[in-house]
């Protein structure tokens, strides 16, 4: 029985981890934020609602809800902006958190708040129902979503996203579930000049590979 539920665990990747989806501004700039909560390790991305390009977060540990803050990392890794909480517990009890963002380089800093739009863990979603799940990987023409109606689910489609107005180009359908890996489930890779969309292969799942073609305009899959 014990091995039994040791396989359904790593089958199921995610299972402990809860996903908070934000929706709030820095300033006077709208965004979306969205943090991954794995016990104490936080991981992020958010991205400008008019630009709509994910920006990366480095991980970091809550020890206490009091000020806690994250790095936003640029375009090569490297920490150029801070967020820094006032309290933050991303959960649904906590529908809204303020802080301040500080620039590294220029020290400007702005306040910001964020209102809890959706949460997602292994027990469902609040509200109920399913909601798409901000991928950190993009390309310089769209931004990735993963439709889950909760944390640890079986991914079955990736929605393909125009930066430009934000609009869903096309969706994807998985010949066979995916393993989900929350806002990490897509990768973005060019190979010989050419843009694929792939989802990690694992024990429990199979890769899926969908390859831009650029005369039809849409991406294709190229395993079936």
């Amino acid at each position: 029985m014990w091995l039994a539920g040791l396989v359904l665990l790593a089958a199921s990747p995610l299972s402990l981890a809860g996903h908070s989806v934000y929706t709030g501004r820095i300033g006077g700039n709208p965004i979306t934020f969205v943090v991954e909560s794995r016990n104490s390790v936080k991981r992020a991305i958010y991205f400008y609602d008019r630009h709509r390009t994910p920006i990366q977060l480095k991980p970091a540990f809550l020890y206490r809800p009091y000020e806690f803050g994250m790095d936003e990392l640029d375009t090569v890794g490297l920490p150029s902006a801070r967020l820094r909480f006032d309290y933050a517990i991303f959960t649904r009890w906590t529908p809204r958190l303020t802080g301040t963002w500080i620039d590294y380089r220029s020290g400007r800093s702005l306040p910001f708040e964020l209102e809890l739009l959706v949460y997602l863990d292994s027990d469902g979603a609040w509200p109920a129902g399913t909601h798409p799940l901000l991928q950190a990987a993009s390309s310089d023409r769209f931004y990735f979503q993963v439709p889950i109606d909760r944390d640890g689910a079986a991914v079955r489609t990736i929605e393909v996203m125009d930066k430009s107005n934000g609009a869903r180009w096309q969706t994807l359908e998985l010949a066979e579930p995916g393993c989900n890996r929350g806002t990490a489930t897509v990768q973005v890779v060019v190979e010989r000049g050419l843009t694929q969309l792939r989802t990690a292969q694992s024990a429990y799942c199979n890769a899926a590979v969908f390859q831009w073609n650029a005369a039809e305009e849409r991406f294709e899959d190229v395993l079936r």
